[in-house]
């Protein structure tokens, strides 16, 4: 067949498609923290807590405390690799107790370097970075990378004509916009992770008990842009309106 669908009966479906799947839903929440999966550090010991991630499409579980050991005068990166050029393997009868599978493509890991492929598009090796750390002789200072964190809560953040703010799972954008004769008017940017995945239509209402002037908001999913279509001159658009991502 010159065709292949993967969520038919009988029909089988590999990792790399399940993953591909997750990607493309997860969006911009793909190649995050879900929870946990924290770091302190002790002498030249990290330890990382447990917790769960998603990386490029792929759910990982760190079912227990790790602890990674930092060799003195050092800088890089604790990481979660996904490694698709070592082989899983297993032992027992699939469908059974006695079916015991060892991950051998996934670890948690220091690294100098990041090396990050799409491993939805050929790529074999993904490392996602938790923290970045420089050690000294006898000890290590940790940072945190917030942007490989999902984001649970905002406080509102001012955009060019409006502020935002983001609340699991949704965006809210107030605006306070009179209108001037123009054929529309653009509110601000939202940032990449607090876009949609696809064009979103809501209602800007005017001030007042009539509705016969309320206009479009189109929050556009290709940039960001918050957009009030066709402003009547000397209209107030005084709204609050919110998505889910």
């Amino acid at each position: 067949m010159t065709i292949q669908g993967y969520q038919f009966d009988k029909i089988k479906v590999t990792p790399e498609s399940d993953a591909a799947l997750y990607s493309y839903l997860a969006q911009n929440s793909d190649n995050k923290v879900i929870n946990g999966a924290t770091a302190t550090a002790s002498g030249l010991n990290i330890y990382v807590a447990t917790g769960k991630a998603l990386v490029q499409g792929r759910l990982i579980e760190i079912t227990q405390q790790h602890q990674l050991s930092v060799q003195s005068n050092t800088t890089g990166y604790v990481v979660l690799t996904v490694d698709l050029t070592q082989s899983n393997t297993a032992t027992g009868i699939p469908g059974t107790s006695s079916y015991i599978a060892v991950n051998n493509q996934l670890r948690l890991e220091l690294v100098e370097l990041l090396n990050q492929q799409d491993l939805n598009n050929g790529g074999l090796i993904y490392t996602f970075p938790l923290y970045s750390y420089a050690s000294t002789g006898s000890s290590v200072a940790l940072t945190k990378l917030d942007k490989s964190y999902r984001i649970t809560e905002t406080d509102w953040i001012t955009i060019s004509k409006g502020r935002y703010k983001f609340f699991y799972p949704r965006v809210a954008i107030a605006f306070d916009v009179t209108g001037a004769g123009e054929s529309f008017v653009q509110i601000g940017i939202l940032p990449k992770e607090f876009t949609p995945p696809f064009d979103r239509w809501l209602s800007a209402a005017t001030t007042g008990t009539s509705t016969a002037d309320d206009r479009h908001i189109m929050i556009r999913a290709s940039d960001g842009a918050v957009i009030l279509w066709s402003p009547k001159s000397g209209t107030r658009y005084q709204s609050e309106i919110s998505f889910t991502l």
